[in-house]
């Protein structure tokens, strides 16, 4: 019997597929057949829809099935409230073969979906317009999740077709799974090239949690002063409140990156011995092929084996080749590794000079920026974190180096109350710079309002201000800069 069933289903959107040759324009009632079946479809849709509305999933789910299968061009709808019922009982079902039927029910709604994507897609508006790729994924999103028979290849299978057809424009949710996916997939095999596969997949995901995260700063954070007058104690500080946009971004693809970035330490495929094996002899056949070289160059950076022999030797090929920024990185980290800081800092530079892309300019220069700070060349280093700010006017991290190399500059603690209020604002310059990374970067929210707290206790005591007749709020300078004077 639930054979007979699906091979109705099947052939009904077969046979709709071979005459539907786009349907805009159309209204509903266009869409939904005639005689006997348009009434069957009407009914079914009313009675669906009323308990779909009371989430009373199993009551729905019948009726949502007649629909599908006699009217699979009436509304988006259907395919989107569709997914929502099956996973809602395959969630509670505990019958096997019932399972199974809801579940292969699933399946088929995404295909015919695909099935009459152009025609779906004629009469869809711009929110519910959509492409195979997204669809894909979705379907690759459910059979991660719910299938009762699971086959963690085939799910991997699914969402690499989903993904490679999007490109960038992957939700989310969808990395999430997916990622999990590749990880466990390289768990159960172990071999170079599911390692080399999760590698690859981990830098595609973590690329585009990256690319998200970036296009979040272009939202403004709003920083309200503080108000040490109120009632209200939270109005004590400064508080940095985010863009709806920017929050929306942050909630997603941040605890993705996160989940990334775990899963990747978990499984250990960074391990240099490992990468070694296998880029070892890619790096050899690869000594007349740049853009191969600089694929590797990238890997080995990524992953923390950037003081590798194999991460020499292939700087070296590439840079014989082409002097391009990824060999002139690779240049300076052997320099580096030598204890030839000047050496390094000649071919940081020439990176940075090398490169035509805004952004990896400033990350270059922020690296040089952590190195002088490393050494203890603190004016060098907050020349080099303003000439990441040029380059890349959201980065955040920029900022908190700065703060630190301003607390860093600040006269030594002493017990005389003029040479502690002057400390102090040293203290909140560098807090005014931590909400300056979170204003222009969000997602280093977390990082800065943890330096901010760790500054708090260099602030000037309130019990001495009194007798100076100094207020919180007023306004001061230091450093050439002017700051707002804050107090513990």
């Amino acid at each position: 019997m639930k054979k007979k069933v699906l091979s109705a289903f099947v052939m009904a959107t077969v046979a709709i597929g071979a005459y539907a040759q786009g349907y805009a324009g159309t209204t509903f009632n266009d869409r939904i057949g005639h005689g006997q079946d348009s009434i069957d479809v009407l009914n079914n849709f009313s009675l669906y829809r009323e308990e779909f509305k009371n989430q009373n999933y199993k009551e729905a789910y019948d009726a949502w099935k007649v629909v599908m299968e006699k009217a699979p061009l009436a509304q988006i709808r259907i395919y989107q409230d569709g997914d929502i019922i099956c996973q809602q009982l395959l969630q509670k079902e505990t019958d096997a073969a019932k399972k199974q039927e809801i579940f292969n029910t699933l399946m088929n709604m995404h295909d015919t979906r695909i099935k009459l994507l152009d025609d779906l897609n004629s009469f869809a508006t711009k929110v519910t317009t959509t492409t195979k790729g997204n669809i894909l994924c979705r379907k690759a999103y459910d059979y991660y999740y719910f299938n009762p028979k699971f086959n963690n290849e085939e799910a991997y299978k699914l969402f690499k077709a989903g993904i490679d057809d999007l490109g960038d424009n992957v939700e989310a949710y969808i990395l999430y799974g997916f990622i999990q996916c590749s990880y466990n997939r390289f768990q159960n095999a172990k071999d170079d090239q599911t390692r080399e596969d999760f590698i690859n997949d981990y830098m595609n995901c973590n690329d585009i949690c990256e690319r998200l995260l970036d296009e979040a700063k272009q939202y403004p954070a709003e920083v309200i002063p503080a108000n040490p007058e109120s009632e209200d104690s939270t109005e004590w500080e400064e508080r940095v409140v985010l863009a709806p946009e920017a929050e929306a971004i942050i909630k997603n693809y941040q605890p993705t990156q996160d989940l990334c970035n775990d899963l990747f330490v978990k499984s250990g495929a960074a391990d240099c011995d490992q990468l070694t094996k296998i880029y070892g002899g890619k790096v050899e056949n690869a000594k007349q092929d740049l853009a191969q070289l600089n694929n590797i160059l990238k890997i080995l950076q990524n992953f923390e084996c950037d003081k590798s022999d194999l991460y020499y030797k292939a700087a070296d090929y590439a840079y014989e080749l082409n002097k391009t920024p990824n060999a002139a990185l690779g240049k300076a980290a052997k320099l580096l590794k030598a204890g030839d800081t000047d050496g390094a800092m000649k071919y940081l530079q020439e990176a940075i000079e090398l490169e035509t892309d805004a952004s990896k300019k400033g990350k270059t220069a922020f690296s040089i920026a952590q190195i002088l700070y490393s050494k203890g060349n603190i004016s060098g280093c907050r020349q080099y974190c303003n000439t990441a700010l040029r380059y890349t006017p959201s980065m955040g991290r920029a900022y908190l180096l700065i703060a630190n190399c301003i607390v860093r500059s600040a006269p030594g603690a002493s017990q005389n109350t003029d040479a502690m209020l002057t400390r102090s604002y040293y203290y909140c310059l560098a807090t005014d710079k931590c909400l300056k990374a979170m204003s222009v970067d969000p997602s280093c929210a977390s990082r800065a309002n943890s330096q901010i707290a760790s500054y708090r206790n260099g602030y000037y005591p309130k019990s001495e201000a009194f007798f100076k007749g100094i207020k919180a709020g007023q306004t001061v300078s230091v450093m050439g800069e002017t700051t707002t004077l804050r107090l513990r």
